[in-house]
């Protein structure tokens, strides 16, 4: 592929890799999941960061069977429970006010879309003044009781019957504290806030309004529940639908209390929508990676074929090195396909490991980001992983034994959070061990990125995918097994490894100490 081709192509991948109001490449629906987010129901979008959520979301909306309002919550991650509620409500109305405004503009007079517009205003209103008031207080209610005493008619006979007649005022003060609560309020305002939507659904002909809460993962893990309840509760019986994004396993959608919960519960009250492709399915994961390079080829005007550009296993490494995440994938592409204008080299296996190393730092940035005060035990586990994976065994699969995953709730959340994080990726979620030993186990690959080098010695990569013709996926099965118990073990020094790998005598100079803390457990 020529030069300016590769430059005209990569140009429209930079411009167009993130999902906004003004960009965004085409979203592939490779697996029809667009009609379903279109329909009268509950949903939930789960994928990594670059999976295509937003892309996925953003194009199902806009049409005109439907009325939308689209909130990205990463920009209200900062305000505290209950205050959260306020604002996304406040923004509820505020778009649907402006939406009956369109639908119903002052032109074209009609009373009931005035009189519905007008509730809707109050309550946002209402609700935008009270987000700067305390979660909490007690107030204090001054009253004044005043009644007016006559005369008796002993007085009056004194007085005589022409005297004018007299009355004297007496008024006496009352102080009593009520408490005043921001959640209760709004509690006790549902049912007025129902009523309100069915009303706005009646003004649009009976169609469905869907509130949209995009990266609801920023939301703190100990109030989503709480959050997602609200609107749930608020979507019952009305035109209201919830269609929400997140990353799977850091998100919590439901919490147990004895015998009730609070929140939503998959397949009941919210119907799931996978966007990840993992490994365990290469094929199918290389076909989508082709359809989204070949879409913005089409895009961007270039007509040479995308195979031009990639030799050897490039392309392959490169859907590996992806870890089945579009964005992902998309990044790498730029910073290959621009090094490969520049000096007329193929991208090849090596210049795609390199391209995964070089970019390792923006994933474990991202793991800062989204995992907040776990992100140091989740580093450690990944250490302990890489340890024992990729420096000592050589390799970069590993299995881990079901059961084991089933009797530690801490790290089957931690491994399935490295997940979401693109920092190891599933490979198969069962598979048997070679030899086989009954049990059932789990494969994870490290990512490549976090690979030493690109070139690394005595070190045996297993590709996803791979098979004998019997469909054996004998170097899988093979995959070293990771004990749990090794999780607990202190970390070699850097001088430790570098004397074992000149076949020293090592001991233990600074270990580490054992990780301590733990992970919110998700609904998983």
């Amino acid at each position: 592929m020529e030069s300016n081709q590769i430059g005209k192509l990569t140009r429209y991948v930079e411009e167009n890799l993130r999902a906004s109001p003004m960009a965004g490449i085409s979203f592939v629906d490779a697996r029809q999941q667009r009609e379903r987010l279109s329909s009268r129901q509950n949903h939930v979008v789960f994928g990594r960061r670059g999976a295509g959520k937003t892309s996925l979301l953003k194009s199902a909306l806009g049409v005109t069977d439907h009325v939308d309002v689209y909130l990205n919550l990463e920009d209200y991650k900062d305000i505290t429970f209950p205050n959260i509620l306020i604002h996304i409500l406040a923004e509820l109305f505020s778009v649907l006010k402006e939406r009956i405004g369109r639908k119903h503009p002052w032109y074209k007079p009609s009373l009931g879309a005035w009189r519905v517009r007008r509730r809707v205003e109050k309550s946002h209103n209402t609700l935008w003044k009270y987000r700067h008031e305390p979660d909490t207080e007690t107030q204090e209610i001054h009253e004044k009781d005043a009644y007016r005493e006559q005369m008796s008619t002993s007085v009056k006979s004194v007085i005589g019957e022409g005297g004018a007649a007299t009355a004297r005022e007496k008024a006496r003060e009352v102080t009593r504290q009520v408490p005043k609560d921001k959640l209760e309020y709004l509690l006790l305002e549902l049912s007025t806030y129902k009523k309100l939507i069915k009303s706005i659904s009646d003004l649009f002909q009976g169609q469905p309004i869907f509130l949209v809460l995009d990266d609801f993962y920023f939301v703190p893990k100990s109030t989503q529940p709480d959050l997602i309840d609200y609107f749930h509760r608020l979507t019952k019986g009305t035109g209201l639908f919830i269609k929400m994004a997140t990353i799977k396993h850091r998100s919590k959608l439901y919490r147990r209390v004895h015998d009730l919960y609070v929140g939503v519960e998959r397949g009941h009250d919210i119907f799931e929508v996978d966007m990840d492709y993992t490994l365990d399915n290469f094929d199918e994961l290389q076909k989508f990676m082709r359809k989204l390079l070949d879409n913005a080829r089409e895009k961007s005007g270039v007509d040479e074929s995308i195979n031009d550009l990639f030799a050897g296993d490039g392309f392959s490494q490169l859907c590996l090195a992806s870890g089945g995440v579009p964005r992902d994938f998309l990044s790498l592409f730029i910073t290959l396909a621009k090094k490969a204008a520049n000096n007329g080299q193929h991208i090849g296996k090596v210049q795609v490991t390199e391209a995964a190393i070089a970019n390792i730092g923006t994933k474990l940035e991202s793991m800062h980001k989204d995992s907040g005060d776990e992100d140091v035990i989740l580093g450690g586990y990944l250490s302990r992983i890489k340890e024992y994976v990729y420096n000592k065994k050589r390799t970069n699969v590993f299995l881990v034994a079901k059961d084991e995953l089933d009797r530690d709730p801490q790290f089957r959340q931690a491994i399935r959070e490295l997940v979401d994080l693109r920092l190891v990726h599933l490979v198969d979620h069962n598979t048997s061990r070679a030899p086989s030993d009954g049990r059932r186990y789990e494969a994870y690959l490290l990512d490549i990125g976090l690979y030493d080098n690109p070139r690394p010695r005595n070190f045996a990569q297993v590709e996803p995918g791979q098979h004998d013709d019997k469909a054996r996926k004998d170097s899988l099965r093979a995959s070293p097994l990771f004990d749990l118990t090794k999780l607990r073990e202190p970390l070699p020094t850097k001088h430790e490894r570098d004397e074992k790998s000149a076949g020293l005598k090592t001991k233990v100079l600074h270990p580490e100490k054992p990780i301590q803390g733990e992970l919110g457990l998700s609904f998983e």
